[in-house]
């Protein structure tokens, strides 16, 4: 896990899948909301991925066809996911 953006009203995490791929990330964005609540945000980018892998991941969807990506959480980043979710937005 890397943080990449830590600022006041913004936290951005990313986290490697266990296959080590480039294109297989999970970015983590987090935003305070009232008090001492949070708003999470995960998104599975197609990091490194050609315009014409895009096309045909696209074109694939519009034909009925389901794609399916999968992330493995590497082991050495439970904690760092759980943190995530369970403390205040301060403490992360």
């Amino acid at each position: 896990m890397e943080k990449l953006l830590n600022q006041d009203d913004f936290k951005m995490y990313r986290f490697q899948c266990a296959c080590l791929s480039a294109a297989d990330a999970m970015d983590i964005d987090i935003k305070p909301y009232g008090e001492h609540g949070k708003y999470i945000t995960m998104r599975f980018d197609f990091l490194g991925r050609s315009f014409w892998d895009r096309v045909k991941y696209a074109f694939a969807i519009l034909r009925g066809n389901w794609t399916w990506r999968e992330f493995v959480l590497r082991e050495e980043d439970y904690s760092l996911l759980s943190d995530i979710f369970s403390k205040r937005y301060e403490e992360i």
